[in-house]
């Protein structure tokens, strides 16, 4: 399989973050997605099939701590992967209430770094090495 067969969401309250997500996950070949807090991820879950998702943990309305029991009952097998400033105290939370998420990144992650970690939990192929020189 390869990237594009492929689509992330990533739930995002910071602009910023989502733009450098979009940027490089669609460099790398994926179908993206991007929300900018926890109804917004809920609404695009809902509407389309979605491979994994990215999500941070505090953001504003309904934030992606409210999602997870959702998750946990209509989307048992989505892989998800929390990038947080927050979750070093909810990692062990997460697990005991059943919660199935494949990895904890505290921000900032490199994008090299979750681009690795999403590979490995899609089943996908290393990152080729960047042979054009040019700087990000």
């Amino acid at each position: 399989m390869k990237c594009s067969d492929f689509t992330l969401l990533f739930a995002e309250d910071n602009p910023s973050i989502r733009k450098i997500y979009e940027k490089n996950f669609v460099r790398e070949g994926y179908q993206v997605l991007l929300a900018e807090h926890g109804a917004r991820a809920m609404a695009e879950l809902y509407e389309q099939k979605v491979d994994l998702l990215v999500t941070d943990l505090m953001m504003p309305g309904m934030n992606t701590l409210e999602l997870f029991p959702i998750l946990k009952k209509d989307f048992p097998r989505l892989p998800v992967i929390v990038v947080s400033g927050h979750y070093v105290s909810e990692k062990e939370d997460f697990l005991l209430k059943g919660y199935d998420v494949k990895a904890f990144f505290n921000k900032p992650v490199g994008v090299r770094e979750l681009s690795e970690k999403i590979r490995e939990i899609l089943k996908i192929g290393p990152v080729a090495p960047d042979l054009s020189g040019k700087k990000d």
